[in-house]
């Protein structure tokens, strides 16, 4: 005879906490606000009619026909104590609204999994496993940080539409909750080499994402802070703002010609909404990595960012699927560098979702980013990835494209080359925009071989090691068919021996894993 199931916890269970009190007027604040800033218009709109401050403009002010009666409902809308009774009504039925929905929501951290219930007519259970916790992320919004609270996102293996918010609460409990998961989610299947044993790193390693150690809560060691007046410098040294300038300078020089200048001045108003959408770009990326301080937690990197919209972030560093260095051409006489990594569960798509995530340093020095590689794992292999940074021509234990790629690549064929060390594989490419890319044997997905018509003639081909979706693409195009039959080969071999070195899962986690995501 089958045992019954025991029934769930009911809501009201001990271990299942509320939010903050504060929450319903956080949720609804910014609508209140468009309710109130609406109001304030109209009544600044009768007001300067009342007194015949109409400017002339039609439909500002009072232009309306005299002899118009109009409709009764208007009539009675535009009383100012009926006007003033319907936004308190508004206000009232969505503080409400909120508060019916604080009321029913719970959320409570088990043993296996961070479990939140919300909803009155319609009902969710949201639960995440631990062992499906990607990141845990702490934003802190302007109004939020007014009055001392925090958003608590938990950012899971199933995308951004998988993630587990929690907003809001107390600054000092929401961090509390934050070391919580991320001590209880530390625990990898994973397990960490040992320091004599043979899966210890030889030199010569490149230091990325090694396996976490369950550590618990850690306040973070400093590593490195970036001045707010590098980033904003280095934000305006995009390309968008270049060809934008270039594009202005073209046209006030044609204006001062008197045969052009007619042309040029009348393509400047086509210029407006380009610079208006550069200006947003900039601007965005500007307030996502301003305030950017970068920590080490032992199992993970603590990333808090943001100048409106204040955000922490953990990451643990065997979600670090791939990392790369990349060094656009206006930032090199400054000699900066950005760390980008891919990071299982958080993509960043074209519109920027996830960008601040998988961004471990916005702009630094190279000795800055060197310094944040070697505390992803064990300070070894830097030359290795310096060589991969700054290497201009062919070196020993590099194998680089053909000379017959300079049809395709006349800049960096010298450049582009790939080699393997104990523990990952490293790609540089680029010659005007610089590119140092590497991938942990482990963490390579798939390998393919692309080849077209013209460059099979011309016996070429390109390699492509699959990663998880991120802004990091491991690439390289134009080898020596041979080359590249040789990179597939080896790399092959190097990840298959990197997986068997790892332990196989427990039944207990396979199960975890299997009937963790449900949902109501």
């Amino acid at each position: 005879m089958s045992e019954a199931l025991p029934a769930p916890a009911p809501a009201d269970a001990d271990d299942w906490q509320r939010l903050h009190p504060l929450s319903p007027l956080l949720r609804g604040g910014l609508v209140v606000l468009a309710v109130l800033g609406y109001a304030a218009s109209q009544l600044f709109d009768r007001v300067l009619s009342s007194v015949g401050l109409d400017f002339g403009i039609p439909g500002f002010g009072g232009d309306e026909d005299p002899g118009d009666v109009g409709d009764p409902t208007d009539a009675l809308i535009a009383h100012p104590l009926v006007a003033l009774l319907l936004v308190l009504l508004v206000i009232a039925v969505i503080a409400g609204g909120n508060y019916v929905a604080w009321r029913f929501a719970r959320f409570r951290v088990g043993a296996r999994q961070v479990e939140l219930r919300q909803g009155v007519l319609f009902r969710q259970h949201r639960q995440v496993p631990f062992e499906r916790v990607q990141a845990v992320e702490l934003s802190r919004p302007i109004l939020a940080r007014l009055l001392g609270l925090a958003q608590v996102v938990v950012q899971s293996a199933g995308g951004s539409d998988s993630n587990l918010r929690l907003s809001f609460l107390s600054l000092a409990r929401a961090e509390g909750v934050r070391d919580d998961l991320l001590a209880l989610a530390g625990v990898s299947d994973e397990a960490p080499s040992d320091a004599e044993g043979p899966d210890r790193p030889a030199p010569g390693t490149v230091p990325v994402a090694g396996p976490a150690i369950p550590r618990g809560p850690a306040p973070g060691r400093p590593v490195l802070v970036v001045p707010n007046g590098r980033l904003f410098v280095a934000t305006i040294l995009h390309g968008s703002t270049i060809v934008l300038a270039v594009l202005v300078i073209a046209a006030l020089t044609g204006i001062g010609v008197a045969r052009f200048g007619a042309v040029a001045f009348a393509g400047l108003p086509a210029l407006v909404p380009i610079a208006f959408g550069v200006g947003v770009g900039r601007v965005k990326e500007l307030l996502t990595h301003g305030n950017f301080h970068l920590a080490e937690t032992g199992a993970g990197m603590r990333i808090q960012h943001g100048l409106t919209d204040l955000r922490t972030t953990t990451i643990p560093l065997h979600r670090i699927q791939a990392l790369d260095l990349i060094q656009p051409l206006w930032w090199r006489p400054f000699g900066w560098w950005r760390i980008r990594v891919n990071v299982a569960g958080i993509a960043s798509g074209a519109d920027g979702d996830g960008e601040a995530e998988t961004t471990l340093l916005p702009v630094g020095s190279l000795d800055e980013a060197l310094l944040v590689i070697s505390t992803l794992g064990h300070r070894a292999g830097l030359e290795v990835l310096r060589d991969a940074a700054l290497g201009r021509e062919p070196a020993p234990g590099w194998f680089s494209a053909s000379s017959r790629a300079r049809v395709f690549d006349p800049l960096s064929w010298r450049r582009n080359a790939w080699t393997l060390t104990d523990t990952a594989v490293v790609m540089r490419s680029g010659r005007l925009t610089r590119r140092a890319v590497t991938v942990p044997h482990a963490r390579v997905q798939s390998l393919s071989l692309n080849q077209g018509p013209i460059e099979a003639a011309m016996g070429l081909a390109g390699v492509v090691v699959v990663s998880t979706p991120g802004p990091v693409e491991a690439h390289l195009a134009h080898l020596d068919l041979n080359d590249a039959h040789r990179f597939l080969a080896e790399v092959s071999a190097a990840a298959r021996v990197a997986r068997r070195a790892a332990p196989t899962p427990t039944t207990e986690t396979r199960l975890a894993r299997g009937t963790s995501e449900l949902v109501d």
